[in-house]
Order: C-alpha cells, then sequence, then structure tokens
C-alpha cells in the first residue's frame, strides 16, 4: 500500500495509525489501553478499529498483547504524523496561532486537506524561511497587519440563518445525508469525536435515529453509534 491511500482509509484509522506510532515512539511499545487513552474512545471502539487495520495490513494485533505497525502501516501512519506537523507549523509559525490552539486545530485540518494542499503549504513555508534569511520579513509584516486589522464588525444574523446554524443531527431523518459544520463541546468531546471520523465539513448518512435502538449513521462506509447527548452538540446543514 502506496503513501498516497491514506485517501482511502476513514479519518478515525488514520488517528489510529498516528497513535500506535506515537505510544510506539514514547512508550516502546503500543498496547490497547494506551490509545483508547489517547484518543479518548472506549476500548471495545479500539479492537474494532485495530481489526479493520489488521485485516488491511496495516498493523499486527493480537487480543490482548502489543501492538505494532507493518511497513505499509508505518509509512501512512509517517505520512499523516507529518501532514499534522505541516499545518501547525503553518499555524504556528506564520500565522501566529497559539501552540495549543493550533495542536487541536491541525488535528482537524489534516483529515480535510488534500495532498496537494498540503504540499503547497510546506512550499509556502519554505518560501516565508527563504524569505526571512533574505531580510524581508513576511511573518513579522503579516503579524504587524493582524494586530492593526480592525474587528470585524458584528452582524446579526436572520432568524433562518440561526435555525440553519443550529440545527443538529437529532433533526436529521433516516436516509438523509447532512454535512457536520461544528461541534457544540468542549474540547475532550470534540476530539472523541474527531478521532471517530467527525470532523468539520465530513457527509454523514442517517441510518437510524435511535426509536427504537441507538442513533446510528454512517461516516465514510464506517457505521458509528451515538447517545444522544452528542446528536444534540453535532451542528449540520
Amino acid at each position: 500500500m502506496a503513501d498516497n491511500d491514506t485517501s482511502k482509509l476513514s479519518a478515525a484509522l488514520e488517528d489510529y495509525l498516528e497513535a500506535i506510532l506515537n505510544l510506539s515512539a514514547e512508550r516502546g511499545v503500543a498496547r490497547s489501553r494506551g490509545i483508547a487513552d489517547t484518543l479518548g474512545v472506549a476500548r471495545s471502539s479500539v479492537t474494532r478499529a485495530l481489526r479493520s487495520l489488521a485485516d488491511r495490513g496495516l498493523v499486527n494485533y493480537e487480543p490482548y498483547g502489543i501492538v505494532t505497525l507493518t511497513d505499509d502501516g508505518l509509512r501512512i501512519a509517517e505520512t499523516v504524523a507529518r501532514r499534522h506537523e505541516i499545518i501547525q507549523s503553518f499555524f504556528v509559525n506564520v500565522l501566529g496561532v497559539e501552540k495549543d490552539i493550533a495542536q487541536k486545530g491541525a488535528c482537524e485540518a489534516a483529515h480535510a486537506l488534500g495532498p496537494a494542499i498540503i504540499d503547497r503549504l510546506m512550499g509556502f513555508i519554505e518560501f516565508v524561511n527563504d524569505s526571512h534569511k533574505n531580510g524581508d520579513d513576511l511573518v513579522g509584516r503579516f503579524r504587524q497587519f493582524c494586530k492593526n486589522r480592525p474587528a470585524a464588525k458584528d452582524k446579526t444574523p436572520s432568524k433562518a440563518t440561526r435555525r440553519k446554524a443550529t440545527k443538529t443531527l437529532a433533526h436529521a431523518k433516516p436516509g438523509q445525508k447532512v454535512r457536520l459544520t461544528s461541534i457544540n463541546a468542549g474540547q475532550k468531546l470534540r476530539s472523541r469525536l474527531a478521532a471517530l471520523g467527525l470532523v468539520p465539513n465530513v457527509e454523514i448518512t442517517v441510518v437510524s435515529t435511535g426509536r427504537p435502538g441507538p442513533f446510528m449513521i454512517n461516516v465514510k462506509g464506517s457505521k458509528i453509534a451515538l447517545g444522544k447527548p452528542m446528536v444534540d452538540k453535532i451542528i449540520v446543514e
């Protein structure tokens, strides 16, 4: 499997590969419990994901054992990690965003941006660095521009706009396709949902609405069961 085959994986599975890579580097080994803690997901979700990755030939996995990346899995994991690093570097070193905010934003954006955009971002970072070496401080001028830039005027949205902006996944019907716009929750829950592939702009197909049974959705071919508190926090259009 080649590096560019990351497009065939869901965002959630990409996150699992990256988590295994990071845990192996930090602790020497990766286990299901550590992966669950890192991604903020249940052990049962980790088991399903690892089985799926093992079936694809990306990890070596046995229940209750250590988890290792295959050669193909390692290449993809390194590609995903590098993608995060590039975006975070752009946010921090070019845009001047605080590191913790940039780290979270990079994780969400990395799944939405394709290789062509990532390559251009890398090229732009290199261009900015070269310009600085030649005495042209593009970053400094940009940050000064942002500092002097007047704040955007607040505009009160119309009732129709407010209704559209606050439509939650709970309002969707079985068989309906919607697009995730935001998640009205704290960082922990947003990270947990991102690990499941629920990131901005992802398309969601509603399978069932929990009457009876769980609220089931399909995201990039993976079925996910959600509790009512989660469904009420996912904003869609």
